[in-house]
């Protein structure tokens, strides 16, 4: 497993997931199957990104294209049964037919569609195919969706259908004919549902009940309901229209078989259609979503992930409608051990979340939410971010995270590893010294981490990458002024952005903060004095 349920959880995956709808049910089908993709796959994973980029490209230029696709792509049903009966021997009815002639019909202008604009997008077949194996159900001009049992496949078609119709035309002139017969001798009209409604006080309605050219169906306290009793006539005209529609549906029947077989040479290409528009469609999908963020397309790169103006599209949209922006993420994780410092409230998770987000989409093939972006493609991705892992599991902050970095660390493959604060469960001291001996080895192994810490012990001795937040800026102008509202003037004041560490000074912004959302100042003064600081 690539990525399992709590690191799904973590980047918040399935939320996002749900926006890529493809829109046929082959597109879907191939949704519920798609895999990342994963090393020695590099060239593949290109290629589908090239693709995506080229549809976006052609979404911008001609968007009555882009409307022609979707609702081509809205309208396309799925052969799959269809052509299981095929192979099977069966022979499939006319609804089988229909639904395998609107499929020809929408794939073909899809395929034409998307070979004008795009020549060298993925399909194995090509629109002229489409368009021949079309043409087999469509015998009369012009080509359209719709399917009918033409006279063309079969000249005896013609002739039951019209032996049909003059059945028809009899049958419904006998019943005309015992209807007058009736009307003749008494002064009432059948209703729509033909029948009679007589007033049980009308002198006809005990004569009626003793016609024997009409029945009593139903009565009550106040009339009776009558209806035709099928006369010879009308018994024998019905007895032939049903012996022409029997010699109709054997002929039918002869047809469809003629079509089964013409069409089971084709079913090759049927397979390789519906593959092709799975393909097509997932594509599609994946760059609505992308049109979504803006996404752009991830390069390889075999030894760093590289993100410039990362962002995690939920967390954004949540921040836009509190009026706050998110800010972008630019962070170079080399293999080891990337640590990122910095206070409580300055998004340290959103980054660890954000970096999660953003490979996964790229791994799985989507283009992502980032001004530019380049990565390796790893055999996993495992994020030990918050305490879900406890709820399930009984385990404690601790005990859960341990056994995350415990599960990663025994792989043999490469991956990328992602640890919000590892250490913080337990007490300080020891969870400063496990956190700095974890990151020292980590450092050595094959893989990616980032992580997440406030314990200084993780940056002595260690060759890791550091980043840290910026940090508060002029936080001193809101200090006197009892009315602000605390939480704005902290997002004011928190520059979120990260900047690579060097050795200087760390900045302890931790009692500001506290002081910000409205801790005593004695408390504060206490905790200064504590820490040496003379506050």
């Amino acid at each position: 497993m690539w990525m399992d349920n709590l690191t799904r959880q973590a980047i918040r995956w399935e939320a996002l997931w749900l926006r890529f709808q493809p829109r046929t049910p082959m597109g879907q089908r191939a949704k519920r199957s798609l895999s990342p993709f994963m090393p020695g796959e590099e060239t593949e994973w290109q290629a589908c990104l090239v693709e995506q980029e080229h549809l976006l490209e052609a979404f911008r230029r001609d968007p009555e294209w882009m409307s022609r696709m979707e609702i081509h792509l809205s309208k396309t049903p799925d052969p799959t049964q269809t052509v299981r009966m095929l192979e099977s021997g069966e022979i499939p009815k006319a609804s089988d037919w229909f639904r395998i002639k609107s499929f020809l019909w929408h794939g073909w202008h899809l395929c034409s569609m998307v070979r004008n604009e795009i020549p060298g997008f993925r399909l194995k077949r090509e629109a002229s195919e489409w368009k021949r194996v079309l043409s087999l159900l469509n015998p009369d001009p012009p080509l359209s969706p719709n399917f009918f049992l033409s006279s063309a496949y079969d000249s005896r078609l013609k002739e039951r259908r019209e032996q049909v119709e003059k059945e028809n035309r009899w049958v419904r002139k006998a019943e005309e004919q015992a209807v007058l017969d009736v009307e003749r001798d008494f002064p009432i009209q059948q209703n729509g549902d033909g029948e009679w409604v007589v007033d049980r006080r009308s002198p006809h309605f005990l004569d009626m009940k003793n016609d024997s050219r009409v029945q009593l169906v139903r009565e009550t306290p106040f009339d009776g309901v009558f209806c035709p009793v099928e006369t010879e006539v009308l018994k024998a005209a019905r007895m032939r229209r049903e012996e022409a529609n029997t010699d109709l549906e054997a002929v039918e029947h002869d047809v469809f078989q003629q079509l089964a077989e013409t069409f089971r040479p084709y079913i090759p290409f049927l397979r390789d259609a519906i593959l092709d528009l799975a393909t097509l469609d997932v594509q599609w999908a994946r760059v609505k979503m992308a049109e979504s963020y803006n996404g752009t397309r991830p390069k390889w790169e075999a030894e760093s992930y590289r993100i410039q103006g990362g962002i995690h599209p939920l967390v954004a949209e949540s921040l836009k409608e509190k009026e706050r922006t998110f800010t972008p993420v630019d962070i170079n994780i080399h293999r080891g051990v990337t640590v990122i410092i910095g206070p409580n409230m300055g998004g340290k998770t959103v980054v660890l979340t954000t970096v999660g987000l953003v490979v996964a989409l790229g791994q799985f093939g989507f283009l992502v939410p980032a001004r530019s972006c380049s990565m390796p493609l790893v055999s996993w991705m495992t994020a030990a971010i918050g305490d879900a892992q406890n709820i399930r599991e009984g385990l404690s902050t601790f005990g859960a995270e341990v056994r995350r970095i415990v599960e990663a660390i025994k792989r043999d493959s490469t991956g990328l590893l992602l640890l919000d604060e590892p250490g913080r469960g337990t007490n300080p001291v020891e969870g400063a010294a496990l956190s700095a001996a974890m990151t020292n080895d980590l450092a050595k192994r094959p893989f990616w981490t980032l992580q997440v810490t406030h314990f200084r012990e993780v940056l002595q001795g260690t060759e890791v990458t550091v980043y840290r937040v910026a940090g508060l800026e002029g936080i001193d102008r809101f200090q006197d002024r009892e009315d602000e509202d605390w939480e704005k003037a902290l997002e004011q004041a928190m520059d979120y952005r990260l900047l690579p560490w060097s050795g200087e000074s760390i900045p302890q912004d931790a009692l500001v903060i506290a002081r910000l959302l409205g801790l005593p100042s004695s408390i504060l003064q206490d905790a200064w004095k504590r820490i040496g600081n003379g506050g």
